[in-house]
Parts: C-alpha cells; sequence; structure tokens
C-alpha cells in the first residue's frame, strides 16, 4: 500500500473537506428524520373528526421537524466557513496516483475534444430520485459546502432519510482552471487532496467508464457508522458524490458511475 501526503491548501483539498462535512451533516438530517417518523406521524385517528386533526397535527409536527432540519443544515453551513483544519492532512490509503484503473489506459484521462457535452442532473439514477422545487431551493439554500464554479444536486435514496446522495459537478465549460490539469499525474494529485481533505480511508481506485480518467471511492467516519464519498476526474469534469445509503465501496463505485454516465451526455 502506497500511502501519499496532500497539500491543504489545494482547492481540491477544500473541496472535499466541505463534501466530507456536507456528509456529515446528511447524516445527522437521516438519523432526526428517521428518528421522528412515529412522532410526526401523530394520533391514530378513530374517527372522521378525528382524521381531520391528525391530519392538521401531522402537518405541524411535520413542519416542526423540517424546521429543525434546516437548523442542523444551517449548522454545518457555519462549520464550513468556521471550523479551522488542525494537523497535517491524513495520508492517503491506496492513494489513486499508485494505480491504473481496469481497463484504462494513461490517453484515457483526455476528453475528446470533438465531443459536445451536456452537463445536468439526471431525474432518476437507479434508486436515487432528484430533489425538486422549493426543497431542492432550501436545500441549496442551507446546506455547506455548495462548489464556487461547480453545480450541485441533492437526491432522495433507497434509505428512509431525506438525502441518499449528494453530486457535485465541476466543469470547464464553467470554470476555464480545470483545463490547467490533464496530466495523469496531475489527475491523480487533484483525486489525492480531495480524498485528504474528506479524511476517507480505504481510498480505492475503480472502472472509471467510458468517458475514461479516474474514478475512486473511500470511507468517511461518522458518529452513527461509516459513509462512503467517491469522486472522478478527468480533463474536463471534476465529479464528487457522498452516499448515505451504502456501505460497500464495490457498490458505491456503481452507483458513482451510474450518476457519471446519466449526468454527462456526450454526442
Amino acid at each position: 500500500m502506497i500511502m501519499s501526503s496532500a497539500a491543504p491548501g489545494s482547492r481540491s483539498f477544500a473541496d472535499g473537506e466541505a463534501l466530507g462535512i456536507l456528509l456529515l451533516v446528511a447524516v445527522a438530517l437521516v438519523a432526526v428524520w428517521v428518528g421522528t417518523r412515529t412522532w410526526r406521524r401523530g394520533p391514530v385517528p378513530t374517527g372522521a373528526d378525528d382524521a381531520e386533526q391528525a391530519g392538521a397535527v401531522a402537518v405541524r409536527r411535520g413542519n416542526i421537524v423540517r424546521g429543525v432540519l434546516l437548523l442542523i443544515a444551517a449548522a454545518g453551513l457555519i462549520w464550513v466557513f468556521t471550523y479551522p483544519y488542525r494537523g497535517d492532512p491524513p495520508a492517503v490509503e491506496a492513494a489513486p496516483v499508485a494505480q491504473e484503473p481496469v481497463g484504462q489506459s494513461p490517453s484515457a484521462t483526455t476528453a475528446p475534444a470533438e465531443a459536445e457535452r451536456v452537463i445536468d442532473a439526471a431525474p432518476r439514477v437507479g434508486e436515487y430520485r432528484l430533489h425538486t422545487g422549493a426543497e431542492a431551493a432550501e436545500y441549496q439554500r442551507v446546506v455547506p459546502g455548495k462548489p464556487e464554479t461547480g453545480k450541485r444536486w441533492f437526491y432522495d435514496g433507497p434509505g428512509e432519510g431525506p438525502i441518499g446522495a449528494l453530486l457535485q459537478i465541476s466543469a470547464v465549460e464553467w470554470d476555464a482552471e480545470l483545463a490547467g490539469a490533464t496530466s495523469p499525474e496531475a489527475i491523480s494529485d487533484e483525486l489525492r487532496n480531495f480524498f485528504a481533505g474528506a479524511r476517507a480511508t480505504q481510498v480505492t481506485d475503480f472502472e472509471a467508464g467510458p468517458w475514461g480518467g479516474r474514478l475512486s471511492c473511500g470511507f468517511v467516519a461518522t458518529d452513527i457508522g461509516r459513509q462512503i464519498v467517491c469522486a472522478w476526474a478527468d480533463s474536463a469534469t471534476r465529479g464528487q458524490i457522498g452516499l448515505t445509503d451504502e456501505d460497500s465501496l464495490a457498490k458505491a463505485a456503481e452507483v458513482a458511475l451510474q450518476f457519471r454516465s446519466a449526468s454527462e451526455k456526450r454526442t
């Protein structure tokens, strides 16, 4: 196993740190949502009059819980801007620079120049459904870690919580600076810094899919267990996803690849 250092001053390190905090916030949201499920439903109605009253109670309690969720998210936002990184960044286990993804060649890290791309969130990716409308807008407003130049989306997942996946994508179409890191070494450095910022462990390379580049996943420790973050990179795109409902790196990598393929169309 090769251990590599990381650069805490880099943007990719900051992106990893922000997504790691965002994942912790999402886990807290899930815990509150699941833990209050019975209470939110309110009393069981015994008649027509009781049904109307019980419905009103359920709505009121649901609004209370949603308010608590937003407060948790807001606290996470404050954390992003006030929490200082202390100490040296952790070494990344099985760093991406030490491996070549299965079926990939070094030239695969360069996207076809002639391809036209459309990058946008897919309405549904497997068991994951995109949050839209007012709910999505509220998450965007208060949940921490929004990328400065990229885009971010929230998905409901197969679990019981309100957020199953947190998807962030940056592209050269939105940020010309990304075009500066095109070599396999530069891309590996960015992924290493990202996972170091997220404090991820057991970082492992996986098949990056038809668009090439590199895709890796690792575990992030939370109060209720290990969650998973995955990231992919090529010469034109940086993508990261936090998954709260997956417990296997291999399965999470499959989900991440599905998100990458569904979110980035090339013609």
